[in-house]
């Protein structure tokens, strides 16, 4: 089960792709972290009155105050090795994106923090809360 699945109930769409082109023309928002549009998603949100800002676009455009969160999960199952890591999960606050949970090792942690930043709308990631090392469950702690 990838990340769109486990943490929106949603079945990732073929036709959503991250977008590589770090050509800029005129746009009054600008990208996420690396300088990248999506100028197809960024043209149906503009169809919208008012335009849809970048972090609140949906997977085909439109207003969803979850979008970017959705946008990255998605991006995340387009990497092989990154839909199968069930211990973490994302959420979004603004432009931000929080992860969350236990990852395998630091190279795992470093392409989670690649993709989501790669995302048209990521202003910022927050990884402190995001472990190195394997997921440790309540109980094994927990005072019996």
């Amino acid at each position: 089960m990838g990340w769109l699945q486990r943490l929106f109930g949603i079945e990732l769409p073929e036709q959503v792709e991250v977008k590589r082109d770090s050509h800029v023309q005129n746009s009054q928002t600008g990208p996420g972290l690396t300088g990248q549009y999506d100028w197809d998603l960024r043209e149906k949100a503009g169809l919208h009155e008012p335009p849809v800002a970048p972090e609140m676009m949906g997977m085909e455009g439109e207003f969803d105050a979850n979008g970017l969160a959705k946008r990255v999960a998605a991006a995340i199952d387009r990497v092989p090795g990154l839909r199968s890591v069930e211990t973490a999960t994302l959420r979004q606050n603004g432009s931000q994106i929080i992860l969350e949970g236990f990852v395998p090792d630091q190279e795992t942690l470093d392409q989670l923090v690649e993709v989501a930043s790669q995302v048209d709308g990521t202003k910022s990631i927050d990884q402190q809360r995001l472990a190195i090392g394997a997921a440790r469950h309540s109980e094994e702690t927990a005072p019996s």
